[in-house]
């Protein structure tokens, strides 16, 4: 009587299947944690592609920052000691022309082009007295002005430039420039010794800080290069494990295929055996579990044979 064999996945599927799939999931694993960042709530954990991009976009935004922020202050410096300068020229030139009356003084050329000096690439030294009239500008249209006007329309100019009144001042204010663009302006003013009158050096701070500019370019550029070496390296990375993927599974396949094909035997052995083929040669050369199973059919085989002839000599003896 035919028994129906059982249905079901065989035994080399399932070998395949638990040797490959972890394999599979250790590189997914592996994928996970070189390419994407994952949030768990305020906790992000940060792939190793990020940590990378991260630390590069830090360097860079901090970079920016001191190299600004350095630049900056050596602009300050350098306003604040032209205005202590023009300053003191000023006060020697005075001093020099004891007998000269104010009014000739404000008027002379030679003192106009000390009072008057460039500042920066853009930037200018001016002077107003303690009531805030100026005397000496790069622009005519200024000299003469009472500075109190500019309170309303250069508030944030005009408070650096009160303080002056009382003593040396210095601050930032906005500008906007003949294009319309508000730029951000530091001005210095010094008082002249023994005198009423103020020096003022002005000029925009993102002159001296013009080269932190080209350093953030520099930076960029490096991300990009980096960014686009990273993309050549991920499709290198993709073909690798493409191939790796595929020897290991050829691998695993011949490997569980040799497992499987004894057992296989085997069982076709066994099949015979159970269908009265009792002479059948057992041929396994295997070692371990196998081996044990193949010497199992073998004493099976024996056993069977020997039953079978006992019987017939029983009946034969009837």
């Amino acid at each position: 009587m035919a028994v129906k064999k059982r249905s079901g996945l065989g035994l080399l599927p399932k070998l395949l299947i638990g040797t490959l799939i972890p394999i599979l999931v250790a590189f997914l694993v592996i994928w996970v944690i070189v390419f994407f960042s994952v949030d768990f709530g305020k906790v992000r954990i940060m792939s190793i592609k990020d940590i990378g991009s991260e630390s590069l976009k830090e360097l860079s935004a901090t970079s920016l920052k001191e190299s600004k922020f350095s630049l900056d202050k050596l602009g300050e410096k350098i306003i604040r000691e032209k205005a202590i300068d023009v300053a003191a020229e000023i006060e020697i030139f005075i001093k020099l022309h004891p007998k000269m009356k104010r009014e000739d003084l404000l008027r002379d050329p030679w003192l106009k082009s000390i009072a008057v000096q460039k500042v920066g690439e853009t930037g200018y030294t001016a002077v107003h007295d303690d009531k805030g009239i100026n005397y000496f500008h790069v622009n005519p249209q200024i000299v003469g002005t009472d500075l109190h006007d500019l309170s309303t329309k250069l508030p944030a100019f005009w408070k650096i430039l009160e303080a002056s009144l009382k003593g040396s001042a210095s601050g930032y204010y906005d500008w906007k420039d003949a294009d319309g663009k508000i730029r951000p302006k530091f001005m210095y003013l010094a008082p002249v010794k023994d005198t009423d009158l103020i020096v003022a050096a002005t000029t925009y701070i993102d002159e001296f800080s013009r080269p932190a500019k080209a350093i953030t370019g520099r930076m960029k550029k490096i991300e990009e290069n980096y960014l686009e070496e990273y993309g050549n390296k991920i499709k290198i990375f993709y073909v690798v494990i493409l191939c790796v993927v595929l020897v290991l599974l050829v691998r695993i396949y011949f490997y569980a295929r040799s497992v499987i094909h004894p057992i296989r035997y085997l069982s076709e052995v066994a099949d015979k055996i159970s269908m009265g083929e009792l002479d059948t040669p057992i041929q396994i050369k295997e070692k371990g579990e196998v081996g044990a199973l193949a010497e199992s059919i073998e004493r099976m085989q024996t056993s069977v044979k020997a039953a079978i002839e006992r019987l017939q000599k029983r009946r034969e003896a009837r």
